[in-house]
């Protein structure tokens, strides 16, 4: 398993989907300057190359044209974006939050000017996530040169044996691979995976919500398929159980399971991704109806053998709160642990908003008796949900929400505070 503590991003066509905004303005810049005309494709293949290095790439034949070809698009992009609407790709900002608060040093090596990447990481509220951005006027040598990630790893200290770099054109693997560092193709901006391939990238990833887990130990295949099969089905539950809640468990089941080298790192990534599809049936028997949905996935078949599917079924069944006995195996303890995240805050939260849904008959003060026996049944010292691993921080949190319930008055002010948000919320 490759050790990383820092990641290296391309931007365009990895965090951001600009593809439409640079094809317009490149074929604005070659109409303007009477160049012989390209198609979309064409300029698509030149992502993430500098502007200066784009004529040599089409028009080989045609010299002294790279600065003007690169002042013209410039003039030409500064009028064009304020009418394209350009948006991270699905899970990226999540994804890169989550990443910033695992600990994992991050930092832009881009094609792209420094100024419009600032402009970028400001409007996307992103700059306290990277370390650093080095833009294609920052090097001497852009793409696929190594200058960018090696200007980044001298800038910040960081070691090329222990950075990943991930983008999504050929140019960036070829960039890392000169660098000496691991890297990453995403297979959804703007090369396809046939491309990506031939330049042999150390993994291959669907979604960049897939990077965390494989850099974690997943297999590549396994993260791909749960991420774009598995955790968009938790978009149909409610508030409390959605893909947020799917990845948190994933995340705290992956950190429990690292103090546990005995476990298969794929087994406890696909336990904890599959342990509340159940709800689709209802909360009664979900931990019986999630078992059941893993045991009959295709995928999972293929992958796993007859007794890990075994072990993971038994392992989602008892994964609930409310089981009386502790679960069969330590894949079991694992994402009964991650499932049970205990954060005072948003356990009263999720408390709320369920009786805001299915008991709208209750006022205020209705809200709040309902909110309080239900933490003192479940959390409190006699409640029947139990950590089971006492070196995990949720017995930690667990003790603290315990002096939360015994104090009434704090519990009120909290209550309070959330409950008068989840009005509003629900009100607007």
């Amino acid at each position: 398993m490759m050790t990383i503590k820092n990641i290296i991003f391309d931007f365009d066509g990895t965090l951001a989907d600009t593809a439409p905004l640079i094809v317009a303005t490149m074929q604005a810049t070659v109409a303007e300057l009477g160049l012989p005309q390209v198609t979309d494709a064409m300029c698509r293949a030149t992502i993430g190359l500098r502007l200066e290095d784009v004529p040599a790439a089409i028009w080989p034949e045609i010299s002294d044209i790279s600065d003007r070809f690169a002042s013209t698009y410039r003039r030409i992009f500064d009028k064009i974006k304020l009418t394209v609407d350009i948006q991270c790709f699905d899970g990226v900002v999540d994804t890169l939050r989550q990443l910033h608060a695992s600990g994992y040093g991050m930092a832009i090596a881009s094609s792209r000017s420094h100024r419009s990447l600032d402009e970028y990481i400001e409007l996307y509220n992103l700059a306290d996530v990277f370390a650093t951005v080095v833009g294609g006027d920052d090097v001497a040598h852009g793409k696929p040169a190594p200058d960018p990630v090696l200007t980044i790893c001298d800038r910040l200290g960081w070691s090329t044996d222990e950075t990943l770099v991930a983008g999504d054109a050929v140019f960036d693997i070829e960039m890392g691979h000169r660098a000496r560092c691991a890297t990453c193709a995403v297979t959804y901006g703007n090369q396809s995976r046939d491309e990506l391939s031939t330049s042999l990238p150390d993994i291959m990833i669907d979604s960049l919500t897939a990077l965390q887990p494989v850099i974690e130990g997943v297999d590549a295949d396994v993260a791909n398929y749960v991420e774009t099969h598995i955790i968009p089905l938790y978009d149909r539950f409610d508030k409390a159980h959605r893909r947020d809640h799917a990845r948190m468990v994933i995340t705290q089941s992956l950190r429990l399971a690292a103090h546990m080298p005995q476990l298969n790192r794929d087994m406890v990534y696909v336990t904890a991704a599959f342990h509340d599809l159940g709800l689709a049936n209802g909360r009664e028997r979900h931990h019986i109806d999630s078992g059941i949905i893993l045991g009959r996935d295709e995928f999972v078949r293929h992958h796993f053998t007859a007794d890990q599917i075994k072990v993971m079924i038994e392992a989602v069944e008892d994964h609930r709160a409310s089981g009386k006995s502790a679960p069969r195996s330590d894949y079991g303890l694992v994402v009964a642990d991650a499932d049970r995240f205990i954060d005072a805050e948003t356990i009263i939260r999720r408390t709320i908003q369920y009786g805001m849904a299915n008991y709208p008959h209750l006022d205020r003060d209705g809200h709040f008796q309902r909110t309080s026996d239900h933490l003192i049944n479940k959390y409190g010292p006699d409640g029947y949900m139990k950590v089971r691993l006492p070196w995990s921080d949720n017995a930690t949190r667990l003790k603290q929400l315990h002096a939360i319930i015994a104090d009434g008055q704090r519990l009120r002010e909290i209550f309070d505070r959330i409950y008068s948000a989840e009005s509003r919320i629900k009100g607007s």
